[in-house]
């Protein structure tokens, strides 16, 4: 997670997204600043731009919505997909190309092999979608039923923007800070039980939550807890204090005293 840098002091951080052994994976100093880290403005999640035939998919199927960048999805986990198909036969995965033509279908060829090799048919399966226009982003979650987050590299902002639109969420958190998106933000509402410790466990979270019961309840609450995560002042808060920590500390020692705010940034933060 390092820059490797020498001219870096620290590295900001979550103390919701960090390991405890964190520390060591910096060469800067680690800096947890409280909760998710962030002040989220949650993003309009009202739909109906997009519908599901929009996107290639069925009306009736269970759709698991996988919108990370293609590059997140390493080859060691595309199993994992074919795995909950089994489980699931009229699941349809959702993925968003990449801007390479050539880049979106290597990352087809790969799952075309890996359901193959479980004896499916990706093409079934397997969806992956043009580009969509920001503004259209939060109806294209609304189509999906669960949200996979990518295994290695977690979703931050765009679990975010699932948990806005009320989708429950399936995650496997790994051991570097960037792996641990979303389950710091799962953690923040209270929903543990939906971050996995293992692929099995991840495949059998993905496939319990597809039960229609399973997935009323989860989604409610989704919508009951997800305030917790938007507008948090204790990271503005924070951040605040770690500056001043940091400025002090390396001012000289005749200089106990921050500069007073001026006029402007007083009536600002007023």
């Amino acid at each position: 997670m390092t820059t490797g840098l020498k001219t870096v002091d620290y590295f900001l951080s979550s103390e919701l997204m960090e390991p405890e052994d964190g520390d060591a994976h910096y060469t800067e100093r680690l800096v947890r600043l409280p909760n998710l880290s962030v002040y989220y403005e949650p993003q309009p999640s009202e739909g109906g731009q997009l519908i599901r035939g929009d996107l290639g998919l069925r009306p009736d199927a269970t759709v698991y919505v996988c919108c990370q960048s293609l590059f997140k999805y390493l080859p060691r986990h595309d199993d994992v997909f074919p795995r909950i198909a089994a489980q699931r036969p009229d699941a349809q995965f959702l993925f968003i190309a990449l801007p390479s033509a050539a880049q979106t279908e290597i990352f087809r060829r790969r799952l075309n092999a890996a359901f193959a090799a479980a004896g499916l048919d990706a093409a079934r399966h397997v969806v992956i979608t043009p580009q969509v226009q920001p503004d259209k982003f939060p109806s294209l979650l609304s189509c999906g039923d669960v949200y996979l987050d990518s295994i290695g590299w977690s979703g931050g902002n765009t679990t975010l923007e699932a948990v806005t639109c009320g989708l429950p969420v399936v995650t496997l958190p790994t051991g570097l800070m960037r792996g641990r998106h979303s389950a710091a933000i799962l953690r923040r509402m209270g929903l543990e039980k939906f971050i996995a410790a293992t692929v099995d466990e991840y495949v059998a979270l993905a496939d319990r939550l597809a039960d229609l019961h399973e997935h009323t309840a989860a989604a409610a609450l989704i919508v009951e807890r997800r305030e917790r995560l938007f507008r948090d002042l204790d990271a503005v808060r924070g951040l605040e204090d770690f500056l001043q920590r940091a400025v002090l500390e390396q001012a000289p020692a005749t200089e106990t005293r921050l500069p007073s705010a001026t006029p402007a940034l007083r009536e600002q933060a007023a």
